[in-house]
């Protein structure tokens, strides 16, 4: 054992959890492709079949701010709560002014779905960022890739994946669209089959005691990657369950991180137990959304509700009261907080 290393930090003996990973998650699971489906008021409602950006069509004929607005309501109305609608955008000509109130009308009535806004569009990118409705951004590549390149570089929204996520949609003949998707972290794409995209967390490293009270505490460390190209976006939750017999509780985590980078990210807790039998239990963890829906992670073992695997979990009737405040006495991160060790469950 290295003396820099974490362990020669613990005052207690630890459980060390590797959970097994992976290069890539089962493509069944990943969702980083979608369609753009135009709807229009008046005109038939378009059947959804998969992750969909909904385009919003506004004729210029209709140049009544109250008809038009109308329309956004009654198309609202169809498709904010659909859950394969990821996001909205609008199709909308006229004056910069007429478009800048179709857009305020978009984001009222589509909340809380993600508006997204076309990266060449500088005059909307700035209203949208200062008037806080702007959701995410849709880059559009045509023939030539560079174009839209130079509207990264001249809108300055070359960093903005950092807070939003990004679509990217290819509509001509560019050959290194893939390429492209992956150089602006693109989330999911359209019609670039070949593009490496999303976010690709795993659980790296679990740390917790060797021996636990039941109903009592554990400091828990959490190691999580992210190997992008993607930040994952949103609101998410860590869940923590045991498993014996058929028969599994719950272990409430604070722990709900928005905007996960790509990087190592650490997550100290101190955890209250669940009253139960003593025992040995399967412990198991997942990463899921603000709908409850649970998110593919770089992990072996997935279950059939999106849970993971994280060794054994060992309870008894001794109280333990000093796990409370463990963490008041050392640091839990130690000298070196990611030292990583070489073999696996050391």
């Amino acid at each position: 054992m290295d003396k820099y290393s974490l362990e020669s930090y613990e005052r207690v003996r630890m459980t060390k959890c590797r959970p097994a990973e992976i290069a890539e998650v089962d493509p069944d699971l990943r969702e980083e492709t979608f369609v753009t489906v135009t709807a229009e008021q008046g005109k038939a409602m378009p059947a959804l079949t998969g992750k969909t950006l909904l385009k919003v069509r506004i004729p210029e004929t209709m140049e009544d701010p109250l008809r038009a607005e109308s329309a956004m309501r009654s198309l609202a109305a169809c498709f904010f709560q659909h859950p394969l609608v990821i996001g909205v955008t609008l199709s909308a000509g006229g004056s910069e002014t007429w478009r800048m109130r179709l857009w305020d009308a978009v984001s009222d009535a589509f909340a809380p779905k993600r508006i997204y806004v076309p990266v060449n569009d500088g005059g909307l990118l700035d209203d949208a960022l200062k008037r806080g409705w702007m959701g995410g951004l849709l880059a559009e590549i045509g023939n030539n890739a560079l174009d839209t390149c130079e509207a990264f570089a001249q809108q300055n929204a070359q960093q903005l994946y950092k807070r939003f996520p990004v679509l990217v949609r290819r509509e001509g003949e560019e050959k290194n669209a893939a390429g492209y998707a992956e150089q602006w972290h693109a989330l999911a794409v359209e019609n670039i089959p070949d593009a490496r995209v999303g976010f690709r967390i795993a659980l790296r490293r679990l740390t917790y005691p060797r021996e636990l009270s039941s109903g009592g505490f554990a400091p828990m460390r959490f190691w999580w990657t992210n190997r992008g190209p993607s930040y994952c976006h949103g609101k998410t939750e860590v869940r923590l369950r045991l498993e014996k017999a058929g028969k599994t509780l719950q272990i409430p985590l604070q722990d709900r991180p928005e905007h996960i980078p790509l990087a190592d990210r650490v997550h100290n807790e101190i955890v209250k137990l669940p009253q139960a039998a003593p025992g040995t239990y399967r412990l198991e963890y997942g990463l899921f959304d603000e709908t409850g829906k649970a998110l593919p992670l770089c992990n072996e073992g997935r279950t059939g509700d999106g849970y993971y695997p994280a060794g054994e979990m060992c309870l008894d009737d001794r109280q333990r009261p000093e796990y409370e405040r463990l963490w008041e006495s050392y640091s839990p991160d130690g000298y070196y907080p990611l030292f990583d060790p070489r073999v696996p469950g050391t």
